[in-house]
């Protein structure tokens, strides 16, 4: 009876920590739009590593799915969460669309909504933490346009004999023929290159009140400032037409003008000392959700004794309560600067009497880029970009210069990994010459030196080939903390993706030296070791892994894509560890020799309505402790009117090297109704059943679980 006791009571501990969602780390950073020669790019920023694996449809429709796999950099207990939504940020020229996460602990993935359709590619990002989307305007044309020397002017107005004007016509009239005459002093400046004048006039016009030229004006003051050779003011001017007159005729050449732009460094032009700034502009966006969480579960334990089985049975409430989440953008745009504030959080609140509500602050930061020089400061809480910072933190952020010549990179901080101890502090520098990276960091637990490095990220991105690099050295420890590299190649008929992987794991720290200890604190440690033991002891508690992957992907039968991974991963035992209650006396632990994974996966659309998703997808694994194999089915249908279905079944079988055998089975479905591109309300209902049998012990699991919720866009 103790036996099944001590069972039951490890199952509650484990249901109530995997269904409670509070440890759950947030996967998504930021995402962002800039404009290039082929498109508009949407970066889409994780909060750590990742792999890029396929995506599918391949280049148009409402919704895209982006398969990805967790990077060997990212936290072993760290539990990537589920529906976890971005908005774009506004454009007039491409639709608008959401970032939702999905099935993390089965099939990681992105999915993608946009508000109509869309015509895009995708790739994997310049890091190791993003996805590039290329997203095709909607006024683009497929051949460029002729674009006009001097713009066409408008014949001037003239009142109709005998009519009588409005006061608001009589402005009109007059602001119209003040205008027109400005876009004639304009062109008239243009036509003798006199491209400083041309400024000033078409300046002048856009300080009118709006009236018929104000449009024409926009566009042509940016080619004024272009052939001023002021090109990032030129860019200034472009973006703001676009999203004045996101349908205005005059797009695709002010698109062809920007695309033209692209890359081009900013020359010695002229700057008027007596330029008026025109206003500022500020614009918020963000989503509002909140969702309830609810998890029920029957647990039936048997064991025999004297040859007469005794059951168990235990029913209780795993999961309930309340999670609300923030996600607000503001920005801030004028001539001289780019500014963003930024805030994302969530808030649980749990129902349940044996657990705490809590909130977290993911990100709350000031950013500001100049347009004249090239600089950027950012200052609060914010994920890492690489140069060898392990993680979100609190603290600042600068960089100065250009990347494809000399950039130079400062940060300092705390790091925000909500663990328990003394909160790791650190200062680090590094720069940027074009595909390199070099940096140095230098990170400490109190008094402690925690972790001193430095290490190199090399970037590879030319048309259909990817490629990241990276070399991480701990000189504290005189060890190589990781090494990787990771790309994708584009084939005639297939895309190909690989990985090498060499890393400690945990990543190399002197906090890893309280694993296993009875104190959370380095410096209680110091006083009975050296600092050399102590640094002995923390490489003891450090596996080491290796990895490698390769995975294909290729279209068939037109509506099909076929892909598929293979994986063979190692990870190295400890020796024992520990002389002391303080130190924690830890056994030595083998190595589970090499774990072998091969993965197949099938996906299709408009089976049998236009626009929908199926994948099949099967992964076989093997080590010398555990052989098994899943099964994850997959459906995403559209209807009209904004409602949506998601349906999924996983299936899962594990044999154990002691002969147990457990077996999970999981369908679930969800529905959403999204209204007027600002309300999405969204339900989903599953049910998880789970049978293990052992040598001694049977348990059988069956949960049900449910949530439902609203979100806000804005």
């Amino acid at each position: 009876m103790i036996s099944i006791l001590n069972r039951l009571f490890l199952g509650v501990c484990v249901l109530i920590g995997a269904g409670s969602g509070i440890a759950n780390a947030l996967p998504l950073d930021d995402v962002g739009l800039e404009y290039k020669t082929d498109g508009i790019v949407a970066t889409i920023r994780m909060t750590s590593p990742v792999q890029y694996l396929r995506h599918f449809p391949q280049n148009s429709g409402n919704t895209l799915e982006i398969f990805y796999e967790r990077g060997q950099g990212a936290p072993a207990d760290e539990v990537w969460a589920d529906n976890e939504v971005r908005k774009s940020p506004p454009s007039g020229l491409i639709p608008g669309f959401t970032v939702t996460t999905r099935d993390q602990k089965a099939k990681p993935k992105l999915v993608i909504e946009f508000s109509r359709d869309a015509d895009f590619t995708v790739t994997a990002g310049k890091d190791n933490r993003s996805f590039l989307i290329t997203i095709r305007p909607d006024r683009q044309q497929e051949t460029p346009v002729a674009l006009p020397l001097l713009p066409a002017i408008a014949p001037e107005a003239v009142i109709p004999a005998g009519k009588v004007l409005t006061p608001e016509e009589t402005n009109l009239f007059e602001n119209n023929k003040q205008a027109r005459a400005l876009m004639v002093q304009g062109r008239d400046a243009l036509a003798v290159k006199n491209n400083e004048a041309a400024v000033e006039a078409f300046n002048k016009l856009l300080m009118l009140p709006p009236n018929d030229y104000t449009e024409g004006g926009q566009e042509w003051v940016g080619v004024a400032r272009q052939r001023a050779g002021q090109f990032d003011k030129a860019k200034t001017e472009y973006d703001l037409y676009l999203n004045l007159y996101p349908q205005s005729e005059g797009v695709p050449r002010v698109m062809q003008r920007l695309a033209a732009l692209a890359g081009t460094k900013e020359a010695d032009g002229i700057v008027e000392a007596t330029e008026k700034k025109r206003e500022a502009t500020f614009m918020t966006f963000g989503s509002v959700s909140s969702h309830y969480y609810f998890g029920h579960s029957t647990i039936d334990s048997t064991q025999t004794f004297n040859n007469a089985p005794e059951t168990t049975t235990l029913k209780l409430t795993d999961q309930n309560m309340m999670i609300t989440t923030e996600d607000v953008v503001g920005r801030y745009v004028s001539d001289d600067y780019d500014g963003r504030l930024v805030f994302r959080g969530n808030n649980t609140l749990n129902f349940l009497s044996n657990k705490s509500n809590q909130n977290r602050l993911t990100a709350m930061y000031g950013e500001v880029k100049s347009r004249k020089q090239d600089y950027m400061l950012r200052v609060g809480r914010q994920s890492a970009y690489g140069g060898g910072v392990m993680g979100r933190f609190d603290g600042v952020a600068g960089s100065y210069g250009d990347a494809q010549q000399l950039r130079v990179n400062a940060v300092a901080g705390a790091l925000a990994d909500y663990s328990q101890g003394t909160t790791p502090t650190f200062f680090g520098a590094s720069a940027d010459m074009g595909d390199f990276s070099f940096y140095g960091i230098n990170q400490s637990v109190g008094s402690v030196l925690d972790r001193r490095a430095v290490g190199t990220e090399w970037r590879y991105f030319q048309d259909k080939t990817t490629a990241f690099a990276m070399v991480d050295y701990d000189a504290n420890f005189k060890a190589l903390n990781s090494a990787q590299i990771m790309g994708t190649q584009g084939l005639p008929g297939i895309n190909l993706n690989f990985m090498l992987d060499h890393r400690r794991t945990p990543s190399l720290s002197i906090r890893n030296a309280l694993n296993g200890a009875t104190t959370s604190n380095v410096s209680d440690l110091l006083q009975t070791m050296s600092a050399s033991s102590l640094r002995q002891l923390a490489l003891d508690r450090t596996a080491t892994s290796n990895m490698a992957q390769l995975g294909a992907t290729m279209p068939f039968a037109q509506k099909f894509q076929i892909g598929g991974d293979v994986r063979v991963s190692n990870t190295s035992g400890l020796p024992a560890s520990g002389t002391t209650t303080g130190q924690g006396i830890l056994p030595a632990t083998a190595s589970r020799g090499a774990e072998k994974s091969v993965t197949g996966q099938i996906i299709g659309s408009s089976l049998y309505m236009e626009g929908d998703i199926w994948s099949a997808s099967t992964t076989f694994s093997t080590s010398s402790a555990v052989n098994g194999y899943s099964i994850f089915l997959y459906n995403h249908t559209g209807f009209n009117s904004g409602w949506m279905m998601d349906t999924s079944m996983q299936i899962y079988r594990q044999t154990d090297q002691f002969g147990g055998v457990t077996t999970r089975t999981s369908p679930m479905v969800r529905g959403s109704y999204r209204l007027k591109d600002q309300w999405t309300f969204d339900v989903d209902g599953g049910i998880e059943s789970t049978k293990n049998s052992g040598t001694q012990v049977n348990t059988s699991t069956l949960r049900f679980f449910t949530s439902a919720g609203v979100r806000w866009d804005f």
